[in-house]
């Protein structure tokens, strides 16, 4: 990825350097607004997996008391790094897909999700029975789908609508 991106509304060269300072002002601003005190906030460049196009940024937040700003199953935090990417969408005129974490929540759920990934995977080989797995958001889905690809014998699959999408681990045949 190139250190440079032309802004298609202005036009306007910017750097990463520059881009993640204006990050850094708006998710300072909007957690100000929805009165949370922050305690460290940091922005970084992350490699995208999926879309090279789309520049993707870590917003690391530290607070006091992380419970409100991550919401049940993390619910909260994923509309606040919605409401995020909007905001600065909107100040630098192109979209940059921001992943939220507060307090290490992400790579913490990550590891719990891999941990029960894997040992169900386990249970599914030995069975030989699929298992579902409980409705999840797509970064948590991924996060199961990536855990599988490193355990032999097993597959797995998304299945559901809307809310009700879960992953399936079924024995590969």
């Amino acid at each position: 990825m190139t250190d440079k991106k032309i802004s298609k509304k202005s036009e306007k060269v910017i750097d990463n350097k520059e881009r993640n300072k204006i990050i850094l002002e708006v998710a300072c601003d909007l957690l100000e607004t929805i009165n949370r005190e922050v305690d460290d906030i940091f922005v970084e460049d992350i490699e995208s997996e999926e879309d090279e196009e789309i520049e993707q940024v870590l917003v690391g937040v530290t607070v006091a008391d992380p419970a409100s700003l991550i919401g049940y199953r993390g619910r909260s935090l994923a509309s606040i790094q919605q409401i995020m990417s909007l905001m600065i969408k909107n100040k630098l005129g192109y979209f940059v897909r921001v992943l939220l974490d507060v307090n290490e929540y992400r790579s913490e759920q990550k590891n719990r999700l891999k941990e029960m990934v894997i040992s169900t995977a386990n249970r599914v080989k030995e069975s030989g029975k699929a298992a579902s797995l409980s409705p999840m958001s797509s970064y948590e889905r991924r996060l199961c789908h990536m855990a599988i690809s490193e355990v032999e014998g097993v597959m797995t699959e998304s299945e559901g609508e809307g809310e009700d999408r879960h992953v399936v681990i079924k024995p590969k045949v």
